[in-house]
């Protein structure tokens, strides 16, 4: 007899015996128990974990000889065909090279007549989502209203694929991955019966690298069952499958704690020239440092979410304590970026090198670089308050400004700050592109000017609702819309056109009206209260002499005012 596959010798035959979906199997009995027998179902799931085999077993449970049964008897002549693929009331298609319409037109011709032996005639359709849009419309009245002696059974990997007026036929059960232990377990039990010799840390590797699949890891193990005679290891399936051993990803982890990018190297040298893939790598590194940070947050309470055994959770748990969580995460994020530009670029080694640099020295990589010949005033980025001793000569507010200054500013407004005495004009306009906004004019409160007035607030205008934009940029937009109107015993009167009313409703809201207060009072050093009105023959204020002078070199206007910090 030729040699039989590990995942069809040991293939289930009844619902007790299929793995890791007793959700699906104890509805499927009690279906069958209370006769209660839908002409159409659907088993969704991922592939290899027993939809096809379901769909055969409760076939076989309506046929046999005594069924409906929940349990076939796996003699009769109908379960012996069935078990064979040969029944004739039994017809299994496949809709990957089944999927016209005139294949559908033949089973519509077909289902009228009676099966030659069983109680149904009953067909089961893989892959249905493969599908034609014009075969699933020539479905749809067969499957609505079939014959009673007619069942479908379709089976997809892909449900959304599948139309709605199809779903709506059928009763849907979704099968799910199977765990890692149950897996385990299942391989555990054949191995014995195949006489494997086979050790647990490779049942393990196994079940992981299947990704929740039966028939994948039988499929792995049946490729191993040749070095059964010597015993089957984990390092023979890291070897087969080029997965990367658990030690190789703790060495390298180990290195990347201690902030040692060259012996992090070192460790990469080796596992690269034991052939193993850098994407896969990439992924292992992922996922490792995805079980660092389960355990990092909840210790061995969350143990049972990573698919280990004991005794690497416990090494999981010890190298935990050299990371913080913030470092863990920090990893992920580049580990993820690292696998998003490996698959742009030619080198996958080169980008994984990059990410170990980035880990170790990381304070290196993004340290600022230094600034040759810098002017004093740049370490203080905040101006320093000016001294309460009245100077003896007070600057005129705005010398030394040019048009072409107005063009180089990026903080939608004008600097009218004296210039220093003994500071040179040119050396000023570099550094203003990288210091604090500073006010327009001297405030109050300040040695330089005693006294506030309405003329006063609004020069400084600009500099008041940039201050605002640091707290909230909405309300600096509205307040940029209004001007200043009255200032009297403390209470600024705003005014805004009659087409701003949304924005004055905004700003008289209470908490709002608190804030822009509070910023004012501090900018202004002088309690501030605030009003706003509407004005039907609003003007706009009129702009300083600078921005006058650009407006009308360059035929322009001013359309809105934006906040550049």
């Amino acid at each position: 007899m030729s040699y039989l596959v590990l995942a069809r010798k040991h293939r289930p035959q009844t619902f007790d015996e299929v793995t890791g979906q007793e959700h699906i199997t104890e509805l499927l009995k009690k279906i069958i128990q209370s006769s209660r027998i839908h002409h159409a179902y659907l088993f969704c799931g991922p592939r290899g974990i027993g939809k096809t085999s379901c769909a055969r077993i409760l076939a076989k449970s309506l046929n046999c000889e005594k069924g409906p049964t929940l349990k076939p008897c796996g003699e009769c002549v109908a379960c012996q065909e069935i078990t064979r693929g040969s029944s004739f009331d039994v017809l299994e298609i496949d809709g990957a090279s089944n999927r016209g319409i005139d294949e559908i037109r033949t089973l519509r011709e077909n289902v009228k007549f009676a099966p030659s032996a069983g109680k149904y005639k009953i067909y089961i359709v893989d892959e249905v989502h493969m599908l034609t849009t014009e075969a699933f419309n020539a479905l749809l009245k067969t499957l609505e209203e079939p014959p009673a002696h007619v069942k479908f059974i379709f089976a997809t990997t892909s449900p959304q694929k599948v139309p709605a007026t199809i779903i709506s036929r059928c009763q849907r059960f979704d099968f799910k991955r199977i765990s890692v232990d149950t897996i385990v377990a299942t391989m555990a039990q054949i191995s014995k019966k195949e006489k494997l010799k086979i050790d647990q840390d490779a049942l393990y590797t196994i079940a992981k690298a299947a990704q929740g699949s039966l028939r994948d890891a039988l499929s792995i193990l049946d490729q191993l069952s040749a070095l059964s005679d010597e015993g089957i290891v984990a390092a023979d399936v890291f070897s087969m499958l080029g997965m990367v051993e658990t030690q190789f990803l703790f060495d390298l982890t180990g290195a990347l704690a201690q902030k040692n990018c060259s012996l992090a190297l070192e460790v990469l040298e080796r596992i690269i020239d034991q052939g193993k893939d850098i994407k896969q790598l990439n992924k292992d590194l992922i996922e490792h440092f995805r079980n660092l940070m389960i355990v990092k947050i909840g210790g061995k309470a969350l143990g049972k979410l990573i698919d280990y055994p004991a005794a690497v959770k416990d090494m999981y748990l010890s190298q935990c304590a050299q990371f913080t969580l913030k470092d863990i995460l920090k990893a992920i994020d580049i580990l993820i970026e690292t696998q998003e530009i490996a698959g742009i670029t030619e080198s996958a080694r080169m980008s994984l090198e990059v990410a170990f640099a980035k880990l170790t020295y990381i304070g290196e990589v993004f340290a600022a670089p230094p600034v040759a010949a810098a002017p004093a005033r740049l370490a203080q980025p905040q101006p320093q308050p000016v001294p309460k001793k009245q100077p003896e000569a007070k600057p005129v507010p705005g010398a030394g400004f040019t048009t072409a200054n107005v063009l180089k500013s990026e903080k939608g407004h004008i600097d009218l700050t004296p210039v220093a005495e003994g500071s040179s004009g040119e050396d000023d306009d570099n550094v203003e592109e990288i210091e604090e906004i500073r006010e327009d004019v001297p405030l109050p409160g300040s040695a330089v000017q005693e006294t506030l007035d309405l003329s006063q607030i609004k020069r400084c205008w600009d500099t008041l609702t940039f201050a605002v934009s640091r707290e909230r940029m909405s309300l600096a937009t509205y307040l940029q819309e209004g001007t200043p109107l009255e200032f009297k015993d403390g209470c600024l009167t705003v005014g805004f056109p009659p087409k701003c009313a949304f924005q004055k409703e905004a700003l008289e809201d209470q908490s709002t009206k608190q804030l822009v207060a509070k910023v004012f009072s501090a900018k202004l050093e002088t309690p501030v209260s605030l009003r706003y009105e509407l004005i039907g023959d609003f003007k706009p204020r009129e702009e300083e002499g600078i921005i006058k002078e650009a407006l009308d070199t360059f035929k322009g206007k001013v359309v809105s005012r934006w906040h550049k910090e």
